[in-house]
């Protein structure tokens, strides 16, 4: 599902940014203007819940978080509306898993940007989080995890595979409406051959959170933002993204490429009202973005 779950991702992103992970999903263009002018606010209170933030840290993460917004509004929503209108191009017609793969590159693309910005800001609040909190955040981990295991790993292959296209027809039907049964019979297929492996996946997931905190704990020794604190910030955001588990990495290419494939047999079996509904949802979040930009 790798396309419209960026594509939701970037959605997202315009109006409340990962920090340290996403904070909430968007299924209504109107709702996307009322989160973005509250974003600071509801970024702060997901960091809050997760580092119990003290003293100091709360006036200078709210400072950080109007400055990501004012940051965010100027220079990352215009490339946003660059890429629904990329995206409206392609919604009428055919396309072919290559030009979904090259749009999903490209929003990744945006989206380790927005974290490039606030890497100064990570590392500094990163050097002010006492033990206690580290021990807070590892907990909110546990938690997350639960909730994963279950969803992911309890379930047999029948049951992951009902969850699976479950998930997957909810969020392509905010896009295309009601799937028809060709969709449904491409959706069927597509997720029945999936390579997905919850368990490899779930690994993956194990060692990001490990390194997560052991990084944070190496920062917070650093007692400042020293250049070191932020190497340490912008290895571990690399080792995110390019896993240092070489089987990992090949496998997650084999799922992004299967994925692209997918997506675009899905979208190719859609009729012409379904591509206009997914056109107009498309030209609503830009018209949207528009206006957030027009904002101040």
């Amino acid at each position: 599902m790798s396309f419209i779950l960026i594509l939701r991702r970037i959605i997202r992103h315009a109006s409340v940014w990962l920090v340290l992970a996403a904070l909430v999903g968007l299924s209504a263009c109107s709702t996307l203007k009322l989160v973005y002018n509250n974003s600071d606010d509801l970024i702060y209170w997901w960091l809050d819940g997760y580092a119990d933030l003290q003293d100091g840290q709360k006036q200078f993460t709210r400072e950080a978080l109007t400055d990501l917004q004012r940051w965010h509004r100027q220079q990352q929503l215009p490339e946003y509306v660059v890429l629904l209108k990329r995206l409206q191009a392609m919604a009428l017609h055919d396309i072919t898993p290559a030009q979904v793969c090259s749009v999903t590159e490209d929003m990744k693309t945006s989206f380790v940007t927005v974290l490039r910005f606030v890497e100064p800001a990570n590392t500094r609040l990163a050097t002010q989080l006492k033990p206690e909190q580290l021990r807070n955040i590892g907990k909110r981990f546990d938690k997350t995890n639960k909730d994963w295991r279950s969803d992911w790993l309890d379930p047999d292959a029948e049951g992951r595979l009902r969850y699976r296209t479950k998930q997957a027809t909810n969020r392509l039907e905010d896009f295309y409406g009601r799937l028809e049964k060709p969709q449904r019979e491409v959706l069927h297929q597509w997720l029945s051959r999936s390579t997905f492996d919850p368990t490899m996946s779930y690994a993956e997931r194990d060692r990001r959170q490990a390194d997560t905190m052991q990084t944070l704990q190496r920062i917070a020794q650093e007692g400042s933002a020293t250049a070191q604190a932020q190497a340490l910030m912008r290895g571990l955001v690399e080792r995110s993204f390019n896993s240092p588990n070489e089987r990992y990495r090949a496998y997650s290419l084999e799922l992004w490429n299967e994925n692209c494939e997918g997506f675009a047999k899905l979208h190719n079996s859609t009729t012409p009202a379904q591509r206009q509904r997914m056109w107009n949802a498309l030209r609503g979040y830009e018209q949207d973005i528009k206006t957030l930009m027009a904002q101040k």
